[in-house]
């Protein structure tokens, strides 16, 4: 009986076998360094690892991704010398992920997490680190990978663990590893200070083909219907129309001793205009009348028509 994880690692066995048997026409392929998409992953990652490095360890250190290089093991990781580096083994692709970074970075996560900024280091004469600082070192390198796995998930998952620690890296232990790696380097801050995130290319290759085309969004359908439902609902809205009529020039003192029961005479001729109005905004002008013994308006021209409306004359109806 095949399990679910024995037919995963088969399934994975054979991707890898048509790696091998693709790495015939290799020559005719863009090198995967060169897809725009890896390029976006590694800057989503840089801004992953900025968000990461002020949540976990309360250090503010922008990464800026600069760009990446595909390159066998050896001559790949050669910017990390006497970086610290933590390698992981992924199983399922025989390979190899290493995460170095400056020396400083470790210090400043450490000056930060006992209430420091982790701007002010010096930089530490070379010793060997202490367990603690062995502690923190492993705990920087899997939050950065951790920001490069979850964004290449969608196109291919890998799981992978801690092999080992070098505290002054040496190029040279990776001298018999004639595998390929992509090198994505990243700058910490605006120093001269750097952070290296190498992933095997047989792994990536696994990839190739959803990576290859930038992920297009689906065309936006339109409801044909949309601008109708739109102008129904627009007309079904009820607003308050209020009628004014022009009064007569008052002094304002006139007015404040206005009291109830007081009388203002309007001119006969001024409560023949009125104006109709909504939210204090003036719509239409026409005149007074009754109508079945209500008061009503008899609209004359509208006060603010739409622009295609301007020329045309006023049409005569019972308000």
């Amino acid at each position: 009986m095949t399990t679910p994880i024995d037919a995963g690692a088969e399934a994975v066995a054979q991707a890898l076998r048509r790696l091998e048997i693709s790495e015939v026409f290799h020559n005719t392929l863009a090198p995967i360094v060169e897809l725009p998409v890896l390029h976006g992953i590694f800057a989503e990652g840089a801004a992953g690892c900025t968000a990461v490095f002020a949540e976990t360890f309360g250090l503010t250190l922008p990464v800026t991704f600069e760009h990446a290089i595909q390159h066998p093991s050896r001559d790949a990781l050669a910017p990390c010398a006497g970086m610290i580096s933590v390698i992981h083994l992924v199983t399922e692709w025989g390979a190899r992920i290493v995460i170095a970074y400056d020396r400083m970075l470790l210090f400043r996560a450490l000056d930060a997490m006992y209430g420091g900024d982790g701007r002010s280091v010096a930089p530490a004469a070379p010793r060997a680190l202490t367990r603690l600082e062995q502690s923190v070192a492993e705990k920087l390198a899997k939050s950065i990978l951790e920001q490069f796995r979850t964004r290449l998930a969608p196109f291919v998952s890998f799981d992978c663990v801690v092999e080992r620690i070098e505290q002054d890296f040496d190029p040279a232990i990776f001298e018999k590893d004639r595998s390929e790696l992509v090198a994505a380097q990243m700058r910490l801050g605006e120093s001269e200070e750097w952070l290296v995130v190498a992933i095997p290319v047989r792994g990536l290759e696994l990839a190739r083909e959803q990576i290859a085309t930038p992920h297009e969004e689906p065309p936006l359908e339109l409801d044909p219907n949309w601008s109708r439902s739109l102008e129904q609902s627009v007309a079904r809205t009820e607003v308050e129309l209020v009628a004014v009529a022009a009064g007569p020039p008052m002094l304002l003192g006139e007015i404040a001793s206005l009291q109830p029961g007081s009388l203002i005479e309007f001119d006969a001729e001024l409560l023949e205009v009125v104006q109709i109005e909504s939210d204090g905004e003036a719509l239409f002008e026409g005149r007074l009348g009754q109508t079945k013994g209500n008061f009503s308006i008899c609209v004359e021209a509208p006060l603010s028509p739409a622009a295609d409306d301007e020329s045309a004359e006023p049409r005569r109806r019972r308000g």
